[in-house]
């Protein structure tokens, strides 16, 4: 075993390599000395030759069987002496009763120190973590009493440098007839790289990898815990969930790494408007969920929430732009709203989605009646997945003329929802659409039927007339529109040039953007391109370079403002505007389209600044297919003419 052999200087060195060989000696010359005296006593007696022979022999055999016996001692105990110094583990022998404790020098090397100071017990349990002790201290007894039938513990130890390492260590006592333990024995091992491996994969488990916050599966782990400590407490717990208003259209105009960089930022800032104790989680995209703990009323929660809504609007800048964004706050109390996880977490998300519908930047508390529209809202999602599977949306065509002289030109189709007895209106479904992703679906239905009427009426009825289609941002992330486009025209035999795609400003941020490149792979295709609802977005010029684009389309917010009293702020405004866009469209090569015509006013100023398209319905509501045909179509039978006015101006 491994002795201390030296008190002053406390270095321990093996002391049983050479103790076998003394043994053998020792026990040799004992025998020896054993024989002598027997000899002597048979001589003094008188005894025969033949017994004194007989007695040699006798102790010759067992002088032998003690050397034998020795020589495997000596070989087992040298075994014992290697095993002990080329461990890879530490070993210890302990005295329960003594406390004296004995530890070999692997232990020692593995906590990095040089001399063993480690004389007993209260020695050890120094350098034992503050936490651990307790723990251990509660293992070693349970064994001690024969609880278990070996000593295991974790636990972490002070090294040399100051710094605690994990260690396992594992004995079993060795007891007396009594059933007391005498002595103990075992080995320990560093597993140190184990537990934080092990601690690793807990924090990528936990922990949200892009922001670093604690995830859902951490939320779903602790809010429980906060519940049952306000619960115990007496006090208010709130539950707020954060969404960013519009962060979509991030991601699908600047990429998602721009979007990524940008929760980032925001997330970074919250901090400054909550306290040590409050958590703040991502729970996944955009969403995180704020937990307000030890609240005394919900006024507590609404001064936080406000606080939260001015943190997210602070400008933020990535890239050398300068971006702003606001959030919507949901907010559900403990007791009063829920007494579980899931209950505030459903409520606080029911709140959330009342302050986007009100226009986002907005804190709202829940309130029972949410919960009836967020049934409805789910149930109208369900419905419209069922009508675009069962083909119960319609198309609508609204006619595009010319203001010089009232010729129809094109139509926009507008998809229509009959839902039952019901027509529901594009702006009760599409933003549902987008934020579900029924919009995909949706728009391969809408390009498909729109390019098979166009077919229609190009074998039937005119061969110069053009259809514009609508497209969503959320139509390019799967990379798939270009494909529909292209298989629709080939499919139903269609010119490209009568095709005319409409995308709003949002589709145009990334210059290196997957949209951009297959818009304009469509446009080389023969496809036309329209700009629609120019001004509205964030109306940066620089995109207009980057896209070879065949017509603007004025938003109809503009042109209602035309109809305002003369000399008015919003008229100014307006004119002004509409003027800028006609003469910047003009000048680029595009037509101009005006949408949102209504009154006679509006369409003599915008004829008469040079607008070449109208759009509204001071010519046309969006119409049926049967009767847009009938009301503005002549067939080729019956007329060369293409088009009959439905207005005379």
């Amino acid at each position: 075993m491994i002795r201390r052999i030296d008190k002053t200087s406390g270095r321990w060195r093996l002391a049983v390599a050479n103790a076998p060989t003394r043994c053998v000696v020792a026990s040799a010359v004992l025998v020896g000395v054993l024989a002598a005296v027997i000899v002597s006593i048979a001589l003094r007696q008188g005894v025969t030759n033949a017994s004194m022979a007989l007695a040699i022999g006798a102790m010759t055999i067992a002088l032998g069987i003690a050397l034998v016996a020795l020589l495997a001692m000596r070989r087992s105990l040298s075994a014992q002496a290697l095993l002990m110094a080329g461990a890879h583990d530490g070993i210890f022998e302990w005295n329960p009763l003594t406390k004296e404790l004995k530890v070999g020098l692997r232990l020692l090397a593995i906590l990095g120190y040089a001399d063993n100071f480690l004389q007993d017990t209260h020695a050890w349990l120094k350098i034992v973590h503050p936490d651990d002790r307790e723990r251990y201290n509660r293992t070693v007894a349970a064994h001690l009493k024969g609880l278990t039938d070996h000593f295991y513990c974790e636990y972490r130890v002070r090294a040399h440098n100051g710094e605690y390492r994990w260690l396992a260590a594992r004995g079993i006592a060795l007891r007396n007839r009594q059933g007391k333990a005498s002595q103990m024995a075992g080995s320990v091992t560093d597993i140190t790289e184990r537990i934080e491996r092990e601690q690793q994969i807990r924090d990528l488990a936990l922990n949200d990898q892009l922001t670093g916050l604690p995830n859902r599966r951490s939320l779903m782990e602790r809010l429980p815990t906060a519940i049952e400590t306000a619960r115990r407490c007496g006090t208010q717990l709130a539950v707020l969930f954060i969404d960013l208003d519009r962060f979509k259209n991030v991601n699908d105009a600047r990429g998602h790494l721009f979007g990524d960089a940008l929760l980032v930022a925001i997330t970074r800032r919250l901090p400054g408007a909550l306290r040590a104790y409050d958590l703040l989680m991502r729970q996944g995209g955009d969403e995180l969920v704020v937990v307000l703990t030890s609240l005394g009323s919900p006024a507590e929660a609404a001064l936080v929430a406000e606080r939260l809504l001015e943190l997210v609007a602070d400008p933020v800048v990535i890239d050398d732009s300068d971006i702003r964004i606001t959030g919507s706050i949901g907010v559900a109390m403990f007791p009063a709203d829920g007494e579980d996880a899931d209950a505030l977490l459903r409520c606080a998300d029911m709140a959330m989605y009342a302050a986007k519908a009100s226009g986002g930047n907005e804190v709202r508390f829940f309130e029972g009646e949410m919960q009836a529209r967020v049934s409805a809202r789910a149930s109208m999602e369900s419905r419209l997945r069922i009508a675009i599977e069962n083909g119960d949306l319609v198309l609508h065509y609204q006619p595009q003329c010319r203001f010089a002289d009232g010729k129809l030109v094109g139509a926009e189709a507008l998809v229509r929802w009959q839902d039952g007895a019901h027509m529901i209106r594009p702006d009760q479904f599409i933003g549902l659409a987008e934020e579900t992703g029924l919009i995909v679906p949706l728009g391969r239905w809408v390009i498909d039927s729109a390019v098979e009427q166009l077919a229609r009426w190009q074998s039937s009825c005119v061969d110069t007339l053009r259809v514009s289609i609508n497209l969503s941002p959320r139509q390019f992330l799967r990379h798939s529109v270009e494909m529909d486009v292209l298989a629709a025209i080939a499919r139903h035999g269609v010119l490209a040039s009568r095709v005319e795609l409409e995308v709003t400003e949002s589709v145009l941020f990334n210059p290196e953007g997957a949209a951009l490149r297959m818009l304009n792979n469509l446009r080389e295709a023969g496809c036309r391109v329209a700009l629609d609802d120019f001004g509205t977005g964030y109306s940066s010029l620089s995109y207009l370079q980057s896209l070879d684009l065949d017509c603007l389309k004025i938003d109809k917010s503009f042109v209602a403002n035309l109809a305002g009293p003369a000399g008015s702020h919003g008229a100014r405004g307006s004119t002004a505007i509409v003027s800028a866009m006609i003469v910047l469209g003009r000048r680029l090569g595009y037509e101009v389209v005006a949408e949102g015509v209504e009154t006679v006013e509006q369409f003599n100023w915008l004829k008469a600044t040079g607008c070449e398209l109208c759009q509204g319905y001071f010519f046309s509501r969006p119409l049926p297919a049967a009767e847009f045909e009938s009301g503005f179509l002549t067939l080729r039978a019956g007329s060369s003419s293409n088009a009959a006015p439905a207005r005379a101006f």
